[in-house]
């Protein structure tokens, strides 16, 4: 599934939405405006975009609206992540691979273990 990169502010609400596992745009507004100051509607806005985009689902609450995600963070960063990770490779090629095996030096041991375990059980040529 091909997913669009989504603005911070999107993020951010859709961060939320995630934690809550469902939240009303009231619910969004008040743990957004620990940070700053946002109008109801924006945040309604932002919620109908995600919708749009097929990141959450609305259903009728108590009196007002709730939103629920219709697809897991780690779900839609997979397909971020894989986007991204082809349209690089397809642009640079070579030099991305060999960026992308260069930047593994850098990882801390066990990040650089797990994600090697990880390419190996990934490995079809074996």
């Amino acid at each position: 599934m091909k997913q669009k990169e989504l603005s911070h502010l999107e993020q951010e609400v859709m961060d939320i939405v995630w934690e809550l596992k469902q939240a009303s745009i009231r619910d969004v507004l008040n743990k957004i405006s620990k940070d700053r100051q946002l109008a109801y509607n924006t945040i309604g806005t932002i919620l109908t975009r995600l919708e749009n985009k097929g990141l959450v689902i609305k259903k009728e609450g108590d009196g007002s609206y709730l939103y629920k995600p219709k697809i897991s963070k780690e779900s839609y960063g997979k397909a971020i992540i894989d986007g991204f990770m082809q349209r690089v490779i397809h642009s640079f090629g070579k030099t991305a691979i060999s960026s992308f095996a260069e930047s593994i030096d850098k990882l801390p041991v066990e990040e650089r273990e797990e994600l090697l375990r990880m390419l190996e059980k990934h490995d079809t040529n074996k």
